[in-house]
């Protein structure tokens, strides 16, 4: 081996080993502020949790209550969302896989949009339907 491939080899082997060693002390430097988030988290909040806190009301602003209405308005929009989505979803499946051959276009539009929908985070769409229906009707 000549003096400069040794060189270039020691350099990239150095390089390499100090990318590790960053990288590792980022990945730790992250962690340890997540676990530090955590503990906090449930060194406050376990004392709040309680029976009452699923089975009560949501009260007004600054007074005790519970979670009960969020928790049912959760279960009503999944249930609702999949009821209305999982038909849909099959339906476009099911034409994707026998019908779609006969209209490329229409099969490309279909497979766009569930690309779009499967890569876009909910919380995007969630917020581009808010401004869309809640923002609008109230301004």
């Amino acid at each position: 081996m000549s003096r400069a491939v040794g060189f270039r080899y020691r350099r990239r082997r150095a390089s390499d080993v100090l990318a590790k060693v960053l990288g590792t002390a980022a990945t730790v430097f992250g962690l340890f502020w997540l676990a530090w988030i955590l503990l906090v988290t449930l060194h406050n909040g376990i004392q709040a949790l309680t029976p009452s806190i699923f089975t009560a009301s949501t009260p007004p602003p600054g007074a005790q209550g519970g979670l009960a209405n969020a928790l049912f308005g959760s279960l009503v929009m999944s249930l609702l969302g999949v009821l209305i989505g999982a038909p849909l979803g099959i339906a476009a499946g099911t034409y994707l896989a026998e019908f779609a051959e006969r209209r490329p276009a229409l099969r490309e539009t279909v497979r766009f949009v569930n690309d779009i929908l499967l890569s876009a985070p909910s919380i995007v769409l969630g917020l581009f339907v808010y401004t869309l229906a809640v923002r609008t009707a109230s301004v």
